[in-house]
């Protein structure tokens, strides 16, 4: 592998022997990413309380129970919960529904929510995307004759809890190389519990592609498929809520990707739960209308509020004689609903494990995030004695723990990053796919390159090297000219955030770039989106610290 650092202070990281070759770089990227097949399982899922659990939900119906579904205030729980409620309602129950709020009620099934189900005389208790870890909350539901079904896919317990059925990745037949999210697993128990094609099947692909897409699960094996089969869905559907909120980004007659669906579809339906109410963005997605443009305006005041907190949280950074192995940022006012978009924020900036804290009195709030190099649910179980609460997977967490705490648990945290990783790892980096000659990007390449749709999380779109470039009628363009345009060759060129650079492309330099088509006048031309750049006598300012980037909305 070769490592560079580039001018944003990244490593580049690619295989030596990788060079783009013509229109056969498509199939020989795929054979690369193991997708040539489909991965490991297309078929879906079978769980070993898969019968256990129709058989309770059939008895239910059948006997017209008080059905209750407990979901989450992310969009894989909210899309999960909607297609429960959707298969309940095709058997005339309309189930009572509880979605916790992020900021009042905090993630997870508490036995609070089962007096609340037992006080509603509901008989049995759907939770989906949460519940695996409920074990003291599924006591209590069995005492007041509440039977739990969970359907879930975060990391197991020690000890499962006591329930009449969980449907989980880790506890299928066949365990998936590449489990899927809860709204994945919801879909994957509805092709067994239907038992053939249903009315409305459309729909439900589309919701689980969302949550899917959504979660950053592995768009690998099983989950690949999903996102196909719910984005051809989303492209059959005319009426109805989910047409109409992607009429609401859709551009021209260009199919939606799995990139819309990530960047504008999710965030709407995320910021129910991150500014206000999460039933708001259930209610979108089953009934549209006014509430998807609450949602939208919602989505905007999520965007000031994560963009004014990033701008306070680099004055900080950079005030820092040095960048230590885990980053925090707290502070009284950040709301619950952006500490994840900040840590995630830090991350893929700094390359570090990172922590974002809402201070409430006494009380605080964490989410976390973390390179592949570092596991931070691990990290927290070695850091528990300081913590209240905290779940979550490898790479993003979520905790509460005493304000009174904050400090040590930082110092904890740093000492357990310093342990277990080295410091050269703890710098952001770029996987590069392969060097392409400028003269070989064409339209024919590009379009081959859909091939490898859709892109997520261990299928990103590629990344190309392209050496020795020269810039040509380069300038800054957007809001405080916050990007670069330029010419490439015969190319169009355009790099998001990267303004701040223009003075260093007087002399060649050599971009990371992903392609694209733009668009004008009815004209097609290949264009370079840049990702960085490197000019090969520059070196850093410290080891991977660089000004930060342009901030932009997202």
């Amino acid at each position: 592998m070769q490592s560079l650092l580039s001018l944003t202070g990244k490593r580049w990281q690619m295989h030596d022997h990788a060079q783009g070759v013509g229109a056969d770089l498509a199939s020989l990227l795929a054979e690369k990413r193991g997708i040539t097949s489909g991965g490991d399982c297309e078929a879906p899922l079978v769980f070993c309380d898969s019968a256990r659990a129709s058989e309770r939900l059939m008895r239910a119906v059948a006997k017209q129970e008080k059905i209750g579904i407990f979901g989450d205030y992310d969009c894989d729980g909210i899309t999960g919960t909607a297609l429960l409620m959707r298969m309940l309602r095709r058997r005339g129950i309309d189930p009572a529904v509880r979605l916790p709020h992020r900021a009042h009620d905090g993630y997870g099934l508490k036995t609070s929510h089962i007096d609340e189900f037992a006080a509603a005389g509901i008989s049995l208790l759907l939770a989906v995307d949460t519940g695996i870890t409920a074990g003291t909350a599924v006591e209590r539901a069995n005492e007041t004759g509440i039977d739990v079904m969970i359907f879930d896919h975060h990391a197991l317990p020690e000890k499962l809890p006591d329930a009449c059925a969980i449907l989980h990745p880790s506890l299928a037949e066949i365990v998936p190389a590449f489990p899927p999210c809860a709204a994945g697993v919801v879909f994957d128990f509805l092709c067994a519990f239907e038992n053939a094609a249903w009315q409305g099947m459309d729909e439900d692909r589309v919701l689980s592609m969302i949550g899917t897409v959504a979660d950053v699960v592995s768009l690998r094996g099983r989950n690949r498929r999903l996102v196909q089969e719910g984005l051809r869905a989303l492209e059959q559907l005319n009426i109805g809520p989910l047409a109409e909120l992607a009429s609401r980004i859709r551009t021209g007659s260009v199919p939606l990707t799995s990139q819309d669906i990530a960047f504008r579809i999710a965030p709407r339906i995320n910021a129910a739960g991150r500014m206000a109410d999460p039933t708001l963005a259930l209610r979108a997605i089953l009934e549209g209308g006014s509430a998807l443009e609450e949602l939208e305006t919602l989505n905007r005041s999520r965007q000031d509020e994560t963009l004014i907190a990033m701008k306070d949280v680099f004055v900080k950074l950079d005030a820092l004689p040095a960048l230590p192995p885990f980053l925090c940022a707290s502070a009284a006012t950040y709301s619950p609903g952006i500490i994840g978009l900040i840590a995630g924020k830090l991350t893929e900036r700094f390359g570090r494990p990172s922590m974002a804290v809402c201070i409430r009195g006494d009380e605080c709030t964490a989410s976390l995030r973390s390179p592949p190099a570092y596991s931070i649910i691990d990290g927290l179980r070695r850091c528990s004695e300081h913590l209240g609460s905290f779940g979550g997977h490898r790479q993003a967490a979520g905790c509460t723990f005493p304000t009174a705490s904050l400090t040590v648990l930082i110092q904890a945290l740093e000492n357990d990053v310093a342990t277990h990783v080295p410091d050269e790892a703890l710098v952001p980096s770029l996987a590069i796919d392969c060097a392409l000659p400028l003269h070989s990007v064409s339209l024919p390449l590009i379009q081959s390159l859909a091939a490898l749709e859709p892109f997520g999380h261990d299928n990103p779109e590629p990344l190309f090297l392209i050496e020795s470039t020269t810039f040509s009628a380069a300038r800054t363009v957007g809001a405080e000219g916050k990007h670069l345009q330029a010419m490439i060759g015969s190319c169009k060129a355009i790099g998001f955030g990267l303004g701040n650079f223009l003075a260093h492309v007087r002399a060649p330099l050599d971009i990371v770039c992903r392609l694209g088509i733009d668009v004008w006048n009815g004209r097609m031309q290949p264009q370079l989106m840049i990702v960085d750049m490197k000019v090969a006598s520059l070196k850093p300012t410290s080891a991977g610290r660089m000004p930060a980037p342009a901030l932009k909305r997202s």
